[in-house]
Formats: C-alpha cells, structure tokens, sequence
C-alpha cells in the first residue's frame, strides 16, 4: 500500500531509528493536521505500533511517522496489536456481525491473527461461538500461550441460580472469562487453563443460594447485583465490560480492567482451572470503585472507565507499579482524562490484605498526568499508555487517535495524529475523522524482533505530506563503530571511525555520491560537495559482516 524504499542490509544486525520530526509550515500553505508534530530529542527512540481502528492494515512506523513495515489482513482490527519477538505480528479481528454476540458490547473481535515479517498469515484461531466471544485484548506469555480476554454467556434462568435480581428483558450475561491458549499448528490452540468471573459472585438477595453473603464481607467477590453503568436496572448484557488483560510472569498474576465496574481485578495464575474455579481464583485485589463491594461510596471512587491496565516493566522507572489510562466518563467533578500510576500494597500469604471494613489500598494514585485535570484532555473510551523505559510516558489519546509522549515535568516530548481513517489516508491539510486508535505500543530499537529486519524507513502514510524537517539517524546495535556529528550538518561532517572499512554516500533512492576507506581511529571529514537535502551514509567494517547505516542532512 505504501511503497519503501529497500536496501540490502545484513539481517544479523539490529538496525534502530530516531527521529527529529519539525512541521514546516513556513514551506506550506495549509496547516499540518496529521503525522508527526513533536519529536524532539527527550523522545525515547523507538518503533510505534499504529493499527487504526477502522483499518484491515496495521503497519510499523518510526517516530517521523515515516512506514517501517505493514501488514494486511481480511479482517478489520480488534483493536490489540502486539509485536512479537520474533518480529511476528500478533493482532485482534473483528468478524462478521453474524459471528458477534447479540449485543452491542463494543470491542468486539472473535479472531486473533498472526503475521510473519513478511506479512504471511502463519497462525490465526477464531474464539467465537454462542458460549463465548473474544473482545478487545489478547496477552502473549512468555511461555508462548496466549490469554484471551472474553466474554461467556450465561442464560436468564442460571443468573436467576445465581441470585441476579430479576429484570423485565431477561437478558443473557456475558461476563469476564479468561482463557489460556497453547496454539498448535497454523490454527487453534488448546485450551490449558481459564478462569470465569462466573465462579465468584456474590450476592445479598437470596439467603438459600449458596453465594449469599453480606457484600461488604466479601470484598473479593463480585456483585452479580452491581448495576451502576450497565444501563437501567442493570439490562445489558455486557455486564462488566472488560477491556485490558496483562500478565505479570515474576508474581504469575493477571490483571483485567473492568469498564463498567470502574475497576482493575488482579486475579491469581498459578493455580489450575479447577482451583481457579473455586476460593483459590477469589479476586486477590481490586481498585478503583469500593462501593461495588460495599465498602465506599460514590465518593471513594477513583477511577471512570479505565482501560489499558498493566504493570510497568521492571527495570522502567515506577516498575511493579500499575499503570493505566483513567478515561475520566462520569467524573463528578470534571469530564477529563487522565493516566495513573498506583503503587500495589506488599503481598502477605500469596495474596493482599485488606483491613477491617476498608477497601483495598492504596486511598490514590502515586502519579497521575496531568497533575490538575484539563477538559481539554479527553478520551471516552478506548486509549491507553506505557512508561518508557528514560522514565517519559507515552499516552493515546485513543478516540481522537492522538498519541504523544510526557517527560517528568509534564512537557510534550512527542506528538502524533493517526492519518487512517475509515475512507483511507487523510490529505496533509485536513482534518481526520473516525482515524481512532486502541492504543500506540512502543518498542525500543533494540527490541529482539527488529534482529535481522529492514528497518529502513519508508513513506509516511498521510497523502500530499511533507516531512522537510526530519532528521532520520539510523544507526545500528554496535554504537561504537562510529560516530558522526553534527547531524544535520552545514558545510562538512565530521565522522569518527573505530574500525577500518569502507564509507559509501547513497541518495535517497539509491544512487551512490560518495565513497572511501576508513582506518581505525582516523576521522573523515565528508558531505562538502553534497547539495541540501537527505542523504543514506553507509559503513562496512572490514572485519564484520554487513553495514551500518545513518541517515544524514545537509542544510
């Protein structure tokens, strides 16, 4: 769909890229609507992930914005995308709307695909029948399993069974399930652990039922009585709405947003199905809303609709902590969003405790962008962000398919707008619609996957675009081998050689301008004759296979 251009390159070597992306504006009548606005040097150096909500293609693009590598499907996206490391596509699908559950829960898949480098179709498992339905978000194990967050259906008569307090639809439920998948062959899997909301409800109406208790003295179940957000006396069907699972392979736990709940779960992965089924699967803890259990009221509630749970990497600034994107629907004082960090309380005997009549901890958040809520900061639904491994954090925005990156002083290091809407790329120039985004995952240069690839840049993916001002350096895992400075440059470049080889100056499309051999530790002064413009500059030691490449600018 969008060409690039190719070059040869060893695929032993990880090549990284980062950018410095400037509108120009002065350049151009209209004004940038799309593509990239921010990228100044605090950005942290990476590969974004873009699989646009109304779009059967999901492509890899570089901090300008600029395509890395795209893949096409039959289906349109499910909204979760991963990259896996092997450098596979991992994603969601949405099936026909006559293999959707009779309801309108949003998020619906049913499909996950995945997608070698190369854009073949090399496994994909359809999880959807009149039981149960993928929806929004998939997590792949470092076992190779994969979790799947689903809806399960339950008729009228078993949520009577379970004390759900009768209504006049007698609607189905669909509650949260989880399954555990081996995948086998290029389709399907084995099932090899699940665990159901279904199996820890709670309820106060029915003193025969065996569920019965008083709420409050079971904070660790669920309320199949809870109503608030699931429309008039709790009628539709998509009862909690689920929309983020992560999985936390140091504590062998998961934890799932649940939308309508206002809350996160973390709910417990080392037993077996049938201890998940039982007391052991009981929520081990729970944030953001303590009224559902009893134990708060509207008041003590923290979080409106969150999505994008997940724990931060270890070795990223606040590691351990949870970090998720509070969408803000129904926030009393301000309909704003806003992204949090919460701080989990110690674990004590496998789980965490709770005192008293309290709620779980902890009372707030431990960080929170933006520190005072701004109306102007907004997502209903969707969205999500990730801490950054230089301790910025990137956010989408995802209704408006804006994605931009904070420092620790609350400053725009990055600013992307999505150019895929429904009707295709967007023209430079106008404004964007339906070009919403899930989320906009990150991966470091030096990600795994990236061994071996291309990852020459390509074009950007907005029509009629102009990316004057972006500085391209690509440089590859063997940071030592040279250096070259300044970058952009005016007259000459300076380029320091740490191993002897030969330098070559390519075009843009692949002409060759310049070349030489380098000594060990000389210095190459190059780019003299060289017009304005961008260039490719490539090095090959003599003593290692392949290149280096950087891309370079002439002012």
């Amino acid at each position: 769909m969008f060409g690039r251009n190719k070059r040869s390159t060893n695929k032993t070597l990880l090549i990284c890229a980062s950018a410095i992306c400037l509108m120009a504006s002065n350049l151009h009548s209209q004004t940038q609507t799309v593509g990239t606005f921010i990228n100044n040097t605090e950005a942290f150096e990476g590969y974004n992930l873009l699989a646009p909500n109304s779009s059967d293609y999901t492509y890899l693009v570089d901090n300008c914005g600029q395509v890395i590598n795209q893949w096409e499907s039959e289906y349109r996206t499910g909204l979760s995308a991963y990259i896996l490391e092997d450098g596979s596509l991992l994603r969601t699908a949405q099936l026909s709307s006559s293999a959707t559950p009779p309801f309108s829960g949003g998020g619906t898949g049913g499909r996950v695909e995945r997608f070698n480098w190369e854009g073949e179709l090399i496994w994909s498992m359809n999880w959807a029948d009149t039981l149960q339905h993928q929806h929004h978000d998939i997590e792949w194990m470092p076992n190779g399993n994969l979790l799947i967050l689903g809806w399960e259906r339950h008729s009228y008569q078993e949520a009577l069974d379970m004390g759900k307090t009768p209504n006049a639809s007698e609607n189905d439920v669909w509650c949260t399930q989880i399954t555990e998948i081996q995948p086998t062959g290029s389709f399907g899997g084995e099932v090899v652990w699940q665990w159901c909301a279904w199996h820890h409800l709670v309820q106060d109406t029915d003193a025969s039922l065996p569920n019965y208790a008083e709420i409050s003295n079971a904070p660790r179940r669920i309320n199949i009585n809870y109503t608030a957000n699931n429309g008039a006396n709790g009628l539709n069907p998509d009862w909690m709405h689920s929309n983020s699972i992560a999985y936390n392979e140091s504590l062998d736990q998961i934890i799932i947003s649940a939308g309508k709940f206002n809350e996160i779960f973390i709910v417990d992965h080392s037993t077996t199905t049938e201890e998940a089924a039982g007391p052991a699967g009981d929520l081990l803890w729970r944030y953001g809303n303590p009224m559902v259990y009893d134990r708060g009221t509207i008041e003590d509630r923290t979080l409106f609709f969150q999505h994008n749970a997940h724990w931060i990497d270890e070795d990223h600034p606040g590691g351990g902590n949870v970090l998720l994107y509070n969408n803000g629907r129904n926030r009393p004082s301000i309909e704003a969003s806003s992204v949090e960090e919460i701080t989990l309380p110690e674990m004590a005997n496998g789980t965490y405790p709770i005192d008293g009549a309290l709620p779980f901890g902890p009372a707030t958040y431990s960080w929170r962008y933006p520190e005072t809520l701004d109306e102007t900061f907004y997502s209903s639904n969707v969205s999500g962000a990730e801490r950054q491994p230089n301790g910025n954090t990137l956010i989408a925005n995802g209704q408006n398919g804006i994605a931009f990156e904070v420092n620790s002083e609350e400053e725009i290091v990055f600013r992307y707008v999505n150019p895929i809407t429904v009707f295709g790329a967007t023209t430079q120039g106008n404004d964007p619609g339906n070009n919403g985004i899930f989320r906009f995952p990150r991966y470091a240069s030096d990600y795994l996957g990236f061994v071996g690839k291309d990852m020459t840049p390509g074009d950007v993916l907005e029509a009629n675009s102009w990316l004057t001002g972006c500085d391209s350096e690509i440089i590859a895992v063997e940071r030592s081998s040279w250096e070259a400075y300044p970058n952009p440059f005016k007259d000459v470049m300076a380029v320091d050689f740490k191993e002897k080889g030969t330098w070559i100056i390519y075009s843009t499309s692949g002409v060759m301008l310049e070349m030489g051999e380098a000594k060990c530790g000389e210095t190459v002064k190059i780019g003299e004759k060289l017009n304005a413009g961008f260039y490719i500059l490539n090095f090959f030691p003599k003593f290692a296979n392949g290149s280096f490449t950087r891309r370079i600018v002439k002012l």
